[in-house]
């Protein structure tokens, strides 16, 4: 999975950029998330807006975290069991 860290990126580039990085068609997406391709089109060209609900199925079909979609900052995983630090 390739994380993007770019800040700069508006929602609607975001939503496309990680729909590209994960190698997925706009159809591909449509039908995870249950909506018309062309409604995928009207996000990601900022036409409108996703419901909040949506980032969550966006987040798991491209494998991006799901804050990134809110800000665009990278989000690496919590470690669990860190080790002390000295």
């Amino acid at each position: 999975m390739t994380l993007i860290n770019d800040t700069g990126l508006t929602l609607a580039k975001r939503l496309r950029t990680a729909r590209l990085v994960a190698d997925l068609e706009q159809a591909d997406v449509a039908r995870a998330l249950g909506v018309g391709r062309s409604t995928i089109s009207n996000w990601e060209t900022g036409v409108s807006e996703p419901p909040a609900s949506a980032f969550v199925g966006w987040a798991r079909i491209t494998g991006q975290p799901l804050e990134w979609f809110a800000d665009g900052v990278e989000y690496a995983p919590r470690d669990l069991n860190p080790e002390p630090s000295d």
